[in-house]
């Protein structure tokens, strides 16, 4: 899940006047960013959000996707969310770490099963660019250690209710790690420093034994 963190890098302002667009000052932001369906648990995520709301009635859930808009409004509201509740709508590329920076935690539920025990989602690597702590299901990659290891958010060990509170109340506990996690992806996932110098290295090691 390599990347380049500068490119998430937010602009002076950028969080308040987001913030101020969409009417949520002062508001915890859960986001989630992608598609639904398949290997993403469209379900799963939406009661991560009903859950959160049910902690802090004030909590907002933050959706950036390019299909099914008005299915996955339709659950919120189906789940009691109003329309004050949440924004789901796509923006352009360049457009979404605007979104994130205004946001306070990231969401990312995915399929655990055989193939995704090697996955590294690209979207983990940009929500803690972006500074988010991140609530995930374990079984996928290594981001149960890169998450716990690192404190930059909770792995939920089931999809129940209650493992979706205790992972939010997780989160608070965490307190500010914005910067943490943005130290995180520069040390772990950053293109030029990882990607370059260190696969560079191991290249080197194996072509030095061949």
């Amino acid at each position: 899940m390599l990347c380049r963190p500068k490119r998430f890098a937010a602009v002076k302002g950028d969080r308040q006047s987001v913030r101020a667009e969409l009417g949520i000052e002062g508001r915890k932001v859960y986001t989630y960013v992608g598609s639904f369906g398949g290997w993403y648990l469209t379900d799963e995520m939406i009661d991560l959000f009903a859950a959160a709301r049910e902690r802090d009635p004030n909590s907002f859930t933050l959706i950036l996707t390019q299909r099914d808009k008005e299915k996955i409004s339709n659950l919120l509201t189906e789940r009691g969310f109003s329309a004050n509740d949440f924004f789901v709508g796509s923006v352009k590329p360049s457009e979404i770490a605007r979104y994130l920076d205004a946001s306070d935690v990231a969401v990312s539920f995915i399929k655990a099963c055989y193939s995704k025990q090697s996955s590294s989602p690209t979207k983990i690597a940009e929500y803690l660019a972006c500074g988010l702590p991140v609530i995930s299901n374990r079984g996928i990659g290594d981001l149960d250690e890169l998450i716990e290891d690192n404190k930059v958010g909770v792995m939920v060990d089931d999809f129940s209710r209650d493992s979706y509170l205790q992972a939010i109340s997780g989160i608070h506990k965490l307190g500010d790690v914005r910067e943490l996690c943005r130290q995180t992806v520069a040390r772990e996932f950053d293109l030029e420093d990882v990607g370059g110098k260190r696969y560079r290295a191991i290249y080197e090691k194996l072509l030095l034994k061949a």
